[in-house]
């Protein structure tokens, strides 16, 4: 559970005119006072599409997901690229995931995924391949996780007339976030990579 909020976050959508600098100043001060535990009013209440879009497109944050996306493209060419060498076209898309143990998982039909699989083992680049797609994944997620960060806080100061309720429902949506899931999928021809805020993200 959040239980403050993060001072350095305030003062940046205060200037992007998210917040007003007294509203950021307000709620900074609420939350380091004290920690607001009635959710009551807002427990049901979710981060909307279009708090994320709007965090999404920051300037900042869309300057990291276009950074994000012109390397998971080029990670998808050197990928195709090793898979050539090694004599193997992907039939079907592929997915890549990174587990709990920051080992990465591929899934997709059992030919795609045994050549790509015997491709990552045999990559002897530095950094390897399995590395660059484990780094991505943590890249985006901590960008996932800033959108939904962000956007939380939005939507609480929109949404609450209080200092205190601005802390107590984003408390409230940051708790029912999902677990940010991070998936780069590669076929023959394309590629992307998916998380939380990513599509308005590359927009």
């Amino acid at each position: 559970m959040i239980s403050t909020v993060n001072n350095t976050l305030l003062g940046y959508l205060a200037s992007q005119g998210l917040l007003t600098p007294v509203t950021a100043g307000n709620i900074a001060s609420a939350g380091n006072k004290t920690e607001s535990t009635d959710t009551s009013s807002s427990s049901k209440e979710t981060i909307s599409q279009t708090s994320l879009d709007r965090a999404a497109g920051m300037f900042k944050t869309a300057t990291v997901a276009r950074n994000l996306e012109t390397a998971q493209v080029a990670l998808a060419a050197d990928l195709r690229a090793a898979l050539e060498k090694a004599l193997v076209k992907l039939s079907e898309p592929v997915q890549f995931s990174v587990n709990s143990k920051g080992e990465v998982e591929v899934k997709g039909n059992e030919k795609d995924k045994a050549a790509v699989q015997a491709v990552l083992k045999a990559d002897t680049s530095d950094p390897s391949l399995a590395n660059r797609i484990a780094t991505q994944a943590s890249d985006a997620m901590a960008l996932s996780n800033q959108i939904q960060q962000s956007a939380a806080i939005s939507q609480a100061a929109k949404s609450s007339k209080t200092p205190d309720g601005v802390i107590s429902l984003y408390q409230s949506l940051m708790q029912q976030t999902a677990s940010t899931s991070v998936v780069f999928s590669v076929s023959a021809t394309s590629s992307s990579l998916t998380y939380p805020g990513s599509l308005k993200a590359k927009a």
